[in-house]
């Protein structure tokens, strides 16, 4: 056997092992299982937390078990499940967010699919600093794994090298509804691909909609390629991605130049366009901001992170505008409260304690003579 033989047979080993998995990884992923009374008993169970609140999802638990029956028939019958969404408009931080927000019923639908066929089939093919909308990860993971990142650069080259960030436009509005489903092609089960392209083709001829849990597993498995190309055959000293906020680091500016245009070509192969705005080169000397959070070595290479100062500015601005809804009788001491506290939570693995002790101050100044601030420190 010469060489080119044996690596014939080790690579037609390595395709059969993947094999293997993936059918150990997709034997549950059937519709069957996800219109299955059990799976859409915790399904409903699962849409109903922190939303009790609402008289739809009160509605719906109080005859649960006739519900879920009424959507299992309609799934085995393949009736239509989807019904027109209630379309809004809300304003992040400055930034216009078209969000479809669906029926009760509906959501209960497609959290089953979801836990019992998309995230199966899908999470364990992305890469493991894919940071969004992945149980056990998210921000407080993502920011934890780059802090680790840039240790270990700083251990091999001290704070020397750049860090590419770059972000998307319109990324959920511009994604290819062709390109989305050949995702399903994971799935062997042909009703459950019918029901997976159903729920994106019924959102137009491009994007997807916020709002909508299959559309977030879409999204974050969308770039896929991109990752594992970058990876795999760009050697950067580090890469993460959080749905369309992606960053590489290396020790040479002219590599990650190189790095980014081949992310650039590869996005536009799928229909995205970079945010030239905010896609850039930084020293990491420099510092730079990921995720609204500031990331800068000090002398001895330790990594601060903070947050940044638009996050910042933000939520001086936030209590400033509660503390006139209290005033007006439009908010209650305890709503605003509640509010601040969620703020002040977030700042509980930065290095923030001066920030949040001048928060702390500006709350007892707005909110005086009632102070509902427990602890001044961070």
């Amino acid at each position: 056997m010469n060489s080119e033989e044996r690596r014939a047979a080790r690579r037609k080993r390595r395709e059969e092992k993947r094999a293997t998995k993936r059918a150990e990884r997709i034997k549950d992923c059937t519709f069957d299982n996800v219109a299955d009374l059990n799976s859409l008993y915790i399904a409903a169970r699962h849409c109903g937390r922190g939303v009790m609140w609402k008289a739809s999802s009160q509605s719906y638990i109080i005859r649960i078990l006739r519900n879920i029956a009424k959507s299992r028939a309609e799934l085995l019958a393949g009736e239509e499940i989807c019904h027109p969404t209630n379309d809004f408009v809300i304003y992040e931080r400055g930034v216009r967010r078209e969000i479809s927000a669906v029926r009760f019923s509906e959501r209960v639908i497609k959290k089953s699919y979801c836990e019992n066929a998309l995230v199966p089939a899908v999470v364990p093919t992305l890469i493991a600093n894919n940071y969004a909308n992945v149980k056990g990860r998210g921000t407080h993971f993502a920011i934890k794994t780059l802090k680790a990142q840039l240790a270990r650069h700083y251990r091999k080259h001290g704070s020397d090298g750049y860090i590419l960030l770059v972000d998307l436009s319109n990324y959920f509005g511009s994604l290819d509804h062709a390109r989305a489903i050949d995702l399903l092609d994971c799935f062997d089960d042909e009703r459950l691909k019918a029901l997976g392209a159903h729920f994106v083709n019924r959102q137009g001829e491009v994007g997807l909609g916020l709002g909508d849990e299959p559309n977030q597993m879409h999204a974050v498995a969308y770039l896929s390629p991109v990752d594992h190309f970058v990876t795999e055959c760009c050697n950067v000293e580090a890469y993460g991605r959080y749905m369309d906020d992606l960053y590489a680091i290396h020790t040479s500016k002219d590599h990650l130049q190189v790095v980014l245009g081949c992310i650039e070509t590869l996005c536009a192969a799928r229909g995205l366009r970079l945010n030239t705005r905010k896609t850039k080169i930084v020293k990491l000397t420099r510092g730079f901001t990921f995720l609204k959070k500031r990331f800068k070595y000090t002398d001895t290479g330790k990594i601060v992170v903070r947050p940044s100062r638009k996050a910042i500015t933000d939520e001086r601005r936030r209590l400033k505008a509660h503390a006139a809804l209290v005033r007006q009788g439009l908010m209650t001491l305890e709503q605003a409260n509640q509010s601040y506290q969620s703020w002040r939570g977030s700042m509980r693995h930065l290095d923030a304690q001066k920030t949040v002790e001048s928060m702390d101050a500006l709350y007892r100044e707005l909110f005086d003579p009632v102070n509902t601030c427990r602890g001044g420190s961070h």
